[in-house]
């Protein structure tokens, strides 16, 4: 990979924690594991690592309320009070929730939080993972319902009213967490920074020679490669694909990009997608349920919409490119993809 192109592969760090400068772009540099992944963020100017410290404190503490594992978490206690009493939570927690709630209208029901308790049945949550039976789906399926999921405004409670029903952000959280640690950063007056929170990157101003940050698209099918290289500043670039989490059970691959409304691993003929917008948190979002959607209907969501653009990718060695984004975005003639525009 070349230098200054900053992959969405995951950061391959033997450290956790650790802080450093980078002398040559004269950046501030911390690299943490956090949210369950490899986190790298780099900031410039004379506030850069104060703010950085800030920000990784920020996305910790955000763990500790988003998680659906850790058991202190407001995520675990709204789950384990499913079906019996409503919890109350923090504002934080509370507006994420009600953003989730919005995105799922806007994608009309392929981003449902809780389709929790189905994901787990594939084990994508747990250790073991599995094929589950189809009677199994079906009924992982009736807990499957953004209407049971209720929401006190006055109160900031929310309440599952169905016993075993669950909520997960993991969809939403790290670019929530990105944005949250662009407002750090630019509280600070740090005018030039990028974060990588796993595929998720986020640009806050230009490169130290004032050219834009180059970020690589990863090549659904090799690992090692990318589709092409996009130039960006002052926004998210976020990305779902179904090379990330997977498992095989007799000689079937299954990713972990569940449709909501079937229970299973999503078929649209998308291998990725990847949105670009200033809102971290809905780029996260949209990622995810564009790939459920399909290209038609992300296109369709895509024209109706003006704070996003997408890139998708398909099973066909096809790269669709929105116009607002297809001058920035430049293909790897190596990876073999024929490129179309998407127009309003």
């Amino acid at each position: 990979m070349k230098k200054a192109i900053l992959t969405l592969l995951c950061i391959c760090s033997m450290f956790c924690g650790c802080q450093q400068t980078n002398s040559s772009q004269d950046m501030a540099q911390i690299q943490i594991f956090a949210m369950d992944t490899f986190i790298d963020l780099k900031a410039s100017g004379e506030n850069g690592q104060q703010a950085l410290l800030a920000a990784e404190k920020e996305i910790n503490h955000l763990e500790q309320l988003l998680s659906s594992t850790i058991e202190k978490s407001e995520v675990y206690a709204i789950n384990q009070s499913a079906g019996e009493q409503p919890v109350a939570i923090s504002e934080t927690t509370f507006d994420l929730i009600k953003k989730a709630k919005q995105y799922n209208i806007m994608t009309e029901d392929a981003f449902d939080i809780t389709i929790a308790p189905v994901v787990k049945a594939w084990g994508f949550t747990e250790e073991v993972k599995k094929v589950p039976t189809d009677e199994e789906i079906q009924q992982k399926l009736q807990l499957v319902d953004q209407n049971k999921l209720q929401l006190d405004e006055q109160n900031k409670t929310v309440f599952l009213e169905q016993k075993d029903m669950a909520i997960d952000l993991g969809g939403i959280a790290k670019g929530y967490a990105s944005d949250r640690v662009n407002e750090i950063l630019k509280q600070n007056n740090v005018t030039s920074a990028v974060i990588s929170l796993g595929g998720n990157v986020s640009a806050i101003g230009k490169r130290a020679d004032g050219s834009k940050w180059r970020v690589a698209i990863q090549d659904p099918l090799n690992t090692e490669g990318f589709a092409g290289i996009l130039k960006v500043e002052n926004c998210s670039v976020i990305t779902s694909g179904v090379y990330q989490r997977f498992f095989e059970q007799d000689g079937k691959r299954y990713h972990h990009i569940i449709d909501t409304k079937t229970g299973k691993p999503a078929e649209t003929g998308l291998l990725s997608v990847t949105i670009v917008s200033e809102n971290g948190t809905m780029a996260d979002a949209l990622s995810t349920s564009l790939m459920i959607m399909g290209l038609e209907k992300g296109s369709e969501l895509w024209r109706n919409s003006d704070d996003f653009a997408a890139i998708f990718i398909t099973d066909k060695k096809e790269i669709y490119v929105t116009e607002d984004i297809a001058a920035s975005f430049e293909l790897d003639e190596k990876a073999g993809y024929r490129i179309y525009t998407i127009q309003k």
